[in-house]
C-alpha cells in the first residue's frame, strides 16, 4: 500500500498516491504549487496576491501570464520555470541529483541560530529566503533542534513517540510497494526471524538495479539526508558501511532527497524515494528473473 504523509491516508497503490498528490486537496490547479494540507491551500488562495491571480485566471508565478486554458496546460508542462529545489515531482521522475549543499547549509546554519526558540517553517524563512522545498526546511529544522537537550516531559516523549510511528509508516509503505511489484526480498523483521546479520530494510534475494546500479540491498531513511546531520549523519555512514561489507553493492534511500555527495562510500548509491518506485516500476525484466 502507498502512504500520504500528509493526510496520514493509505492508498492501495503508487498510482492512487500520485493522483492523489495531484487532486486539489493538495495541488493549486493554476500555479502547480504543492501544498501539505488543505489549510496551507486555502491560505495560499486567500493570500491578496493571488487571489487576484486566480481569479483572472493568470499564473501564481510573476513572469507567467495566461491567454486561457492551452497557456495553462502549457505552463505546467514547461519545464523553464523555476521550482523548489528538492520539490518532488509526481509525473514524471528523471535523474535525482541531490540538493547543493551550498543550498543546504545556510539553512540549517540560521536553523541551528534560532534552535533555542524552536522555530516552525514559517519563522525561519523571515530570518532568511531560499527556494529549498519547505519539507526540506522543516527536516533541516528538526536536525538542528536535536542539538538541544533531549526532552524528557511527557509531551516530549509523546512527540518523539509520534516521530517513530511516522517513520515505519513511511518505512512499511516504501517496502509494501516494493512488494507489489513482485520483487522478492526479506525485510529487517524478517531476516530477524531468521537470525540474519546484518539487518537493512530490505534484503533482496537476487541483487536488482536501480538506475543502473547493482543493488543487494535498501536503507530507508524517513528524512532528507545532508553531511552535517547532527549525531545522524555519522551513525547513518558506519551502517550503510557494515552493509556494504557483509552484502555487497546497496543503496540508501530518502524520502526527501539527499545533499550533493553527502556520503561518498564507493559501492554505496544515494537514491531518493519517488525515483527509486519507479526505476523499480519500469522493470518488467528483472522483477520476472526473480521468480
Amino acid at each position: 500500500m502507498a502512504y500520504c504523509q500528509h493526510c496520514r491516508q493509505h492508498f492501495l497503490d503508487i498510482k492512487s498516491l500520485e493522483q492523489h498528490l495531484r487532486s486539489s486537496k493538495h495541488c493549486c490547479d493554476r500555479c502547480q504549487k504543492f501544498f501539505k494540507s488543505p489549510r496551507s491551500k486555502k491560505q495560499h488562495m486567500e493570500n491578496s496576491k493571488c487571489q487576484s491571480v486566480h481569479l483572472v485566471g493568470r499564473s501564481c508565478h510573476p513572469n507567467v501570464r495566461s491567454k486561457g486554458p492551452q497557456r495553462a496546460r502549457q505552463r505546467r508542462s514547461d519545464s523553464s520555470l523555476p521550482m523548489m529545489i528538492g520539490v518532488a515531482v509526481t509525473d514524471i521522475y528523471p535523474a535525482y541529483l541531490g540538493v547543493p549543499r551550498d543550498a543546504v547549509m545556510p539553512i540549517f546554519r540560521m536553523a541551528c541560530r534560532l534552535r533555542f526558540i524552536k522555530p516552525d517553517v514559517d519563522t525561519l524563512l523571515r530570518h532568511i529566503n531560499t527556494q529549498l522545498d519547505h519539507m526540506i526546511v522543516a527536516a533541516l529544522i528538526e536536525a538542528a533542534l536535536r542539538l538541544l537537550p533531549p526532552d524528557n516531559t511527557p509531551e516530549g516523549k509523546e512527540r518523539m513517540q509520534k516521530k517513530m510511528r511516522d517513520a515505519q509508516l513511511a518505512e512499511n509503505s516504501f517496502t509494501d510497494q516494493i512488494r507489489a511489484m513482485d520483487y522478492r526480498f526479506l525485510t529487517e523483521s524478517e531476516q530477524k526471524e531468521r537470525n540474519l546479520q546484518p539487518t537493512p530494510d530490505i534484503r533482496f534475494l537476487k541483487p536488482v538495479s536501480i538506475h543502473g546500479k547493482l543493488c543487494h540491498w535498501l536503507e530507508y531513511k524517513n528524512y532528507f539526508g545532508f553531511k552535517a546531520n547532527p549525531f545522524v549523519a555519522a551513525k547513518t555512514r558506519k551502517q550503510l558501511q557494515r552493509y556494504l561489507t557483509a552484502l555487497g553493492p546497496g543503496a540508501v534511500v530518502y524520502r526527501l532527497g539527499f545533499e550533493i555527495d553527502h556520503i561518498s562510500i564507493e559501492g554505496v548509491q544515494s537514491f531518493r524515494e519517488a525515483e527509486t518506485l519507479y526505476s523499480l516500476k519500469q522493470q518488467p525484466r528483472a522483477k520476472l528473473s526473480m521468480k
